[in-house]
């Protein structure tokens, strides 16, 4: 009767994960370090990404979640993006829902950013490097959008000046410290819409279409105590379509 009840189960909810374009519950080592690649700025401003290079204590595996760690000396958040890209062709037509767990300390941020080079009708060499991002902390969830925009075109690249820019809004309040919480990050066109805990929290107009190509996560800290975020259960799928 149990394994009849098992596998019915599993019957009911393949056509879901069927339906996921990425998934991580971080429970296996050797895929976690296949599949996710480390970066960050040492304390001594060198630029840090790969295994080897990286801190091994920026990103650990802690009981079946991912511990993310930034030190006080360190101005750049530890970072750790996937390898793979993200369906960006599917998600232009479907939009992309993105859920996850966190926990956060009380002098913690942790981040989920997606990037993606410019689908716009702008040339490329006009505006890149797009992100969006969630920043979830005690204080607020903080959705913002940040582009490069070229300022001073030229010939060759290395004249060619740029400016960044950035988009932003905040929800009224943030999360409980030392508590898992449960996020959804939805990304359609040049609409985004955060939600926590089953609740919507911040709105954000894009000023162009998002695209979706990658997807990184980083800790940060108040550059007085390590800064340690957990992750956990990451989903990307397409929007269920409207009824």
């Amino acid at each position: 009767m149990k394994a009849t009840l098992i596998l019915f189960t599993a019957l009911l909810l393949a056509p879901l994960l069927a339906l996921a374009d990425f998934k991580e519950d971080f429970s296996d080592a050797t895929k976690f370090a296949e599949k996710w690649v480390p970066y960050g700025r040492l304390a001594d401003g060198t630029w840090a990404q790969g295994l080897g290079k990286a801190r091994p204590e920026w990103w650990t595996l802690d009981e079946g979640a991912l511990r993310g760690q930034n030190f006080p000396d360190e101005k750049h958040p530890a970072g750790i993006s996937r390898k793979e890209n993200l369906p960006q062709a599917k998600f232009a037509e479907t939009g992309a829902r993105i859920s996850w767990r966190i926990k956060v300390t009380e002098t913690s941020r942790g981040t989920l950013r997606l990037f993606g080079l410019t689908t716009s009708p702008h040339d490329k060499d006009a505006t890149d490097n797009h992100v969006l991002a969630l920043d979830v902390s005690t204080a607020s969830l903080r959705l913002w959008n940040g582009n490069r925009e070229l300022t001073a075109p030229a010939p060759d690249k290395e004249s060619r000046k740029y400016r960044n820019t950035v988009l932003e809004q905040k929800s009224a309040g943030g999360i409980t410290p030392g508590t898992w919480h449960a996020l959804v990050l939805e990304v359609k066109g040049n609409e985004a819409r955060a939600s926590l805990d089953g609740k919507q929290a911040v709105t954000l107009k894009l000023p162009h279409h998002q695209p979706l190509r990658s997807l990184s996560l980083e800790a940060d800290g108040d550059k007085k105590t390590p800064g340690l975020v957990w992750f956990d259960d990451i989903v990307v799928e397409p929007l269920p379509t409207p009824k």
